[in-house]
């Protein structure tokens, strides 16, 4: 990855002041250098970027052959539990799928192998489809500036998809859930192949949404889905507790999609 402004800016916020006085604008400069200039563990003759990602990498608790100046996914990991740890004065909360509970107020079908196990709960693809007015906007993702009005799903899924949402809009609030891109609506109903498959995907009964699929490709892992970050935490557990999934936490990828189905 390569080292982005807050990452420099968390370097220049962390850099010994005796021997940084350089603005933090997240910007390298010359003075950052000097500040690393024969720091232990950090080689000379790196270049200054691959310097403040090993001083980055000291700060968050990497040692020994960890801190190579290089910004992999075990980095990445560290630095954002390390934000989050700063951010909320504990450790995030663990993500493995094996510990996801779901909740119980709704039972959902598995997806299983077989189309038929989706129709035998929600009916043929396409059909019982309702609208539901989002409680927050909603803008196309590759049309930013088009506001989506309602969103079209199954009707089964519509009491429980607003509670979700609405839920959403009060631990978030309308700033941040514009900072944060989940207003960036990918898709509700759309009668479909699963992408590379030959099954129907979920999104062909309404019951599967995506949100930024900019920056939730499909075949992005927790290392680039931005919706894998710690600040996301709330917005996967307003959809658990209602029972939804998420295909990225359970088998890190897909990231945008989480649907009214188990896996």
């Amino acid at each position: 990855m390569p080292l982005d402004s807050s990452a420099i800016r968390f370097a220049q916020e962390h850099l010994p002041r005796k021997r940084y006085t350089g603005p933090t604008d997240g910007l390298l400069n010359s003075e950052m250098g000097a500040a690393l200039s024969g720091r232990p563990g950090i080689a000379a003759s790196w270049p200054l970027a691959r310097k403040v990602i090993a001083f980055i990498q000291q700060r968050i608790g990497l040692s020994g052959r960890d801190v190579d100046g290089l910004w992999g996914d075990q980095t990445q990991t560290t630095y954002d539990d390390h934000l989050y740890r700063l951010s909320h004065g504990h450790p995030p909360p663990n993500t493995r799928p094996e510990e996801i509970e779901l909740g119980t107020r709704n039972h959902w079908p598995r997806q299983g192998t077989r189309d038929a196990d989706l129709t035998a709960y929600y009916g043929a693809p396409g059909t019982s489809l309702v609208s539901l007015t989002p409680p927050f906007a909603h803008y196309l993702s590759w049309a930013p500036t088009q506001q989506v009005r309602t969103i079209r799903c199954h009707r089964m899924v519509k009491d429980s998809l607003e509670r979700v949402l609405t839920k959403v809009l009060r631990i978030y609030g309308p700033d941040e859930i514009r900072r944060l891109r989940l207003d960036q609506y990918g898709g509700c109903y759309n009668d479909r192949p699963m992408r590379g498959g030959k099954r129907r995907s979920t999104h062909a009964w309404g019951i599967a949404l995506d949100y930024d699929p900019a920056n939730n490709q499909l075949n992005w892992g927790r290392d680039r889905a931005t919706l894998a970050r710690p600040e996301y935490e709330p917005w996967w557990r307003c959809w658990e507790e209602e029972g939804w999934t998420s295909l990225g936490r359970h088998r890190n990828f897909d990231w945008m999609h989480v649907q009214a189905a188990g896996v």
